[in-house]
């Protein structure tokens, strides 16, 4: 299965945008998930999208209301720990383990749950495989040792340049494992092979393409049905 992946802030939060591309990507592929690091509540746009995967950061202090407002929807609810560059102090010191408080909650709804494990495999695999519930993880990450449905988050381009890297400073900065290595993080299309694809069998593949425009959208698509 296929996904797009969409970040709010690199759209600049232009909820029409977010309509367009939404449109586009639930003609073609299973999902876009959306990765709303702010709040999105607007009820217009909710009521609009379409095969839509909304995240939940359980790290901010209004997750479960988050949570209840996107669980009224036939939406996928993804819930992730939460990135510091988008919470208050406050926020950013509640423990990891309040993941699993709004876990408890998630799945007393009706909807289907994707669960981000990246920085608390441990901490969420018992309750991912107790409730049958999707591991979520990041493309050059190790794939984490939990017996679940899984999907990988991909960051991708058709063709890597200086202009694509520096804009995704910030998210290679905080892969522990990065030494200038983008390769092990982002995928170039150009330079993806057949057999690199095999190691994704049985998951939701989720691209996040870093220019947002259809042509790198569907070029995702088109190469990964080749393979």
């Amino acid at each position: 299965m296929l996904a797009i992946a969409t970040k709010l802030t690199k759209i600049n939060y232009d909820y029409e945008k977010l309509l367009e591309i939404n449109r586009t990507v639930s003609k073609s592929f299973d999902y876009h998930v959306i990765d709303a690091e702010t709040t999105l509540l607007d009820e217009n746009i909710l009521e609009d999208l379409k095969k839509a995967v909304l995240t939940v950061q359980s790290k901010r202090t209004d997750s479960f209301e988050l949570l209840e407002k996107y669980a009224s929807y036939d939406f996928d609810i993804c819930v992730v720990l939460g990135n510091r560059a988008y919470l208050s102090e406050k926020e950013s010191n509640f423990k990891k383990t309040r993941i699993l408080d709004v876990l408890e909650k998630a799945v007393s709804y009706k909807n289907k749950i994707w669960v981000g494990t990246e920085g608390v495999e441990k901490l969420v695999k018992d309750f991912i495989e107790k409730n049958d519930l999707i591991s979520y993880y990041v493309y050059g990450c190790e794939n984490p040792d939990i017996s679940s449905k899984k999907a990988i988050y991909i960051p991708y381009c058709k063709k890597m340049d200086e202009n694509i890297l520096n804009s995704m400073k910030n998210y290679l900065g905080r892969r522990e494992d990065y030494h200038g290595n983008w390769q092990d993080f982002i995928i170039s299309l150009e330079d993806l092979k057949n057999k690199d694809l095999n190691k994704f069998k049985d998951h939701v593949i989720v691209g996040y393409p870093i220019n947002q425009d259809y042509e790198n959208i569907l070029n995702f698509k088109n190469k990964f049905l080749k393979k």
